[in-house]
């Protein structure tokens, strides 16, 4: 939502997040931040559907993996459903997900496919990046990298 291409890939692809996930994210619209307002109208509008997850499972997961309860239920999500695609840039999240072996993207993929599927133009997908790095998620290197995965 930060990087601005969650709609886009609302459209692109089928969407879901868990209850945890989303009460985490909307607790920023008292602070009005647009990522917020956003998870919630996409949410309303029907193109991110909220899953629950065994709770007991996501505890265990967030204890064994030193993590949040919201990416421990994603995570867990992705355990309780198949073919399910998970999408996170957390480092212990991403460690959890190879360990139960689920299939795995984080944001950059995520720009570099939406630019490759024409719903984003190169114009977006730098902007996106550019957000990516600001935000200080990645090291420079890995959005170098996926510049040139936009060539």
């Amino acid at each position: 939502a930060k990087a601005s291409v969650l709609e886009k890939a609302c459209k692109t692809y089928t969407c879901h997040v868990t209850k945890d996930i989303y009460d985490e994210v909307i607790k920023g619209k008292e602070k009005k931040f647009s990522d917020a307002l956003l998870f919630e109208r996409l949410e309303k509008e029907k193109k991110i559907t909220i899953l629950n997850e065994d709770s007991n499972k996501t505890e265990k997961i967030a204890k064994d993996f030193n993590m949040g309860r919201g990416e421990a239920s994603t995570i867990t999500a992705g355990c309780e459903h198949e073919n399910t695609i998970v999408a996170t840039d957390n480092r212990q999240g991403r460690k959890a997900a190879k360990v139960y072996s689920l299939s795995l993207v984080g944001s950059l993929e995520i720009v570099v496919s939406l630019f490759k599927k024409n719903n984003i133009d190169l114009k977006k997908a730098q902007e996106a990046l550019h957000i990516l790095k600001e935000e200080g998620w990645f090291e420079n290197y890995l959005i170098e990298k996926t510049k040139e995965d936009l060539r």
